[in-house]
């Protein structure tokens, strides 16, 4: 059993630090479920002395008045009818004596506070309760999407947005459904059966060691069926969070599925992740359902044992009718802890599994310091002088052994606009990324104006920049919210070249943008991109490939916008398109990781080199 415990302490531990302001809602629900529990252990003593009143007085007003208890109880005695005599003996019963309704009437009132404090405290704890988790929650969400941004882009290069996705949404909400419990009702579970023990004890030994005789047998019946249940329940969240990446790659990919009519292959292969998921959920559900009726057995066959012996022991006299009615309420109330108990652990046990693949999310390494915010960028002001870049003799490789840039240098003074050229997997994206932090280098030093930009913090060195990548990303809404998205104060800045390139959409600023892009074609959508870029004013612009989608008439409306940033704003290209070399000050070509040429266009066509022979 220290397997669970510690797996439960660690759960408690981590929730805890996660729920932040949530623990202002924990300890009053706490406190409401303990005054409940109290209550709820002291209201079957309480109609037991409401029953006994009632039963001493009836029993009292059949007996003759003429006569004492003592000479009632030995003249039961003297005729052999020893049971009676014990019954009337412990009933309290006066020969004469009916109802006494003072006392009656006490501990009717007192039954009846006792149940008022009990809805009203299990009402006002279930409410703190569900505000406890949905503030956890929320604190547990943040904690997910501010660790997204803080993830080294290693970490999510070739991964499946399914399995993010998956981790943040459904092992989030099924998360949820096992706090109330972990936090609240297993320790007032806990709380409640030492209670009942304690008052049960007090009643009769007898019947307490009778109670507690099963509990090894439930709790031995609940190990066996969380042990069967548990590899499903771990089988059924890692399908569900594969169907979920595996939807989201067919929905992305569905042009290419209808263009190649490969829909078979997609459709068998989630058909098979269906099944598994079926089967998994199935079996964990089985093995899980088996745990209340077996509970629910075991409580039947304790309630007919105890209700058999006590109504036994109460027609002998060793017991009062009172004392055998809380006995009974006692055995159900510890029995019915048990059975909450063993219903509650399959939900712990699935959420414990969701809770694990959470903690593996955020437990994963987070950019090398300085990370993202660690520092707040510094505002870039309109009259900031464009900066001036330089790579020295810079060398990376994603994987040991697998060198993509050897020793590269280059220099872009400010305001300049530098083209990287070269054959697919010479490392031109892969300098850009380095650039913005995504990586990095294995050796060498990037600054910017003299300032090695590994002593920054990412969001200083992202802060200056905007890039316009080859594949556009954009989100639902009109193409000014998306603009205002890469401006500083969420405005929407116009210049003459923003204009025109918003200008050729249907509805101008005001074009809807669907989450799929459906609404805009390839050229458009690379306009709204460019836009963004301008409305940013960076001091340095990345264009990855941003002209690639661009008709000519297109491209010389990106060139233009290009042109008018030059003031502030240092600019790199990557490209394969001569024409786009147009509005470069420096052609760089890349070849396996190296600088092979560097120079104007013109210059490097005179050189007859690698240029040259890219160029024909």
């Amino acid at each position: 059993m220290t397997g669970p415990i510690r797996v439960y302490g660690m759960l408690m531990r981590e929730l805890g630090r996660v729920c932040g302001r949530g623990r202002r809602q924990l300890l009053p629900a706490l406190l409401c479920s303990v005054i409940g529990t109290l209550c709820g252990v002291l209201l079957p003593a309480a109609l037991a002395k409401l029953t006994n009143a009632v039963f001493a007085g009836a029993l009292g007003a059949a007996l003759p008045a003429d006569r004492t208890t003592e000479q009632v109880v030995a003249e039961y005695r003297a005729e052999g009818d020893t049971a009676t005599a014990n019954l009337i003996e412990r009933s309290g019963a006066v020969p004469g004596h009916r109802m006494d309704w003072d006392v009656i009437d006490h501990w009717v009132g007192w039954s009846i506070v006792l149940i008022i404090v009990i809805l009203v405290a299990r009402s006002a704890g279930g409410l703190l309760l569900n505000s406890f988790v949905q503030d956890t929650v929320r604190g547990l969400r943040t904690e997910l999407e501010q660790k997204i941004h803080r993830l080294p882009l290693s970490a999510v290069d070739g991964g499946r947005r399914g399995h993010v996705v998956n981790t943040t949404t459904v092992d989030v909400d099924n998360l949820a459904t096992m706090i109330g419990p972990a936090f609240v009702a297993v320790p007032v579970i806990v709380l409640t059966c030492l209670a009942v023990i304690v008052a049960l004890g007090l009643v009769s030994l007898f019947f307490l060691g009778v109670a507690l005789a099963v509990i090894p047998v439930m709790v031995a019946l609940s190990v066996f069926v969380i042990r069967r249940a548990r590899p499903h329940m771990q089988t059924q969240w890692a399908t569900t969070s594969s169907l979920t990446s595996h939807i989201e790659d067919v929905y992305s990919a569905r042009e290419m599925l209808t263009v190649y009519d490969a829909y078979e292959r997609p459709v068998r292969e989630f058909d098979r992740l269906n099944g598994r998921l079926a089967h998994a959920t199935r079996s964990g559900q089985t093995w899980s359902g088996t745990l209340s009726p077996a509970m629910s057995l075991c409580n039947a066959l304790v309630f007919v044992t105890i209700a058999v012996l006590g109504a036994l022991k109460m027609l002998d006299g060793a017991l009062t009718l009172g004392a055998l009615q809380a006995i009974v309420m006692y055995t159900q109330q510890l029995s019915n802890q048990v059975s909450e108990l063993a219903s509650n652990l399959p939900r712990i046990q699935s959420g414990i599994v969701s809770f694990t693949r959470v903690r593996e999310f955020l437990g994963a390494a987070d950019e090398v310091g300085p990370a993202v915010d660690d520092v707040a960028p510094s505002p870039v002001t309109d009259d900031a002088p464009p900066p001036h870049i330089r790579f020295r003799n810079v060398s990376f490789e994603y994987e040991p052994g697998g060198p993509v840039l050897r020793g590269v240098d280059l220099e872009l003074p400010p305001g300049r606009t530098l083209a990287l050229v070269g054959a697919t997997g010479s490392g031109k994206t892969t300098l850009t990324s380095l650039l913005q932090r995504f990586y990095e280098p294995s050796g060498g030093e990037i600054t910017i104006d003299g300032v090695d930009i590994t002593t920054m913090s990412r969001s200083q060195v992202r802060s200056q920049m905007a890039v316009v990548a080859q594949e556009p990303w954009l989100f639902t809404g009109t193409v000014r919210e998306n603009i205002a998205f890469g401006s500083a104060d969420g405005g929407t800045p116009t210049s003459s070249v923003m204009e025109r390139l918003v200008g050729a959409l249907p509805n101008g600023l005001d074009t809807e943008v669907s989450g799929d892009h459906e609404s805009l074609s390839s050229g458009e959508k690379q306009f709204v991109t460019v836009a963004r870029a301008l409305a940013a004013r960076p001091r340095i612009l990345i264009l990855d490939e941003a002209t690639s989608s661009a008709d000519p008439r297109s491209e010389v409306l990106i060139q233009e916008g290009v042109s008018a940033l030059r003031e502030h704003t240092t600019t790199i290209v990557v490209t394969h398109r001569m024409s786009t070399l147009a509005i470069a000050d420096v052609v760089a070509v890349l070849v396996d990781g190296r600088v092979a040429e560097a120079g104007t266009v013109d210059e490097l066509l005179a050189a007859d080199g690698e240029f040259a022979r890219m160029y024909r």
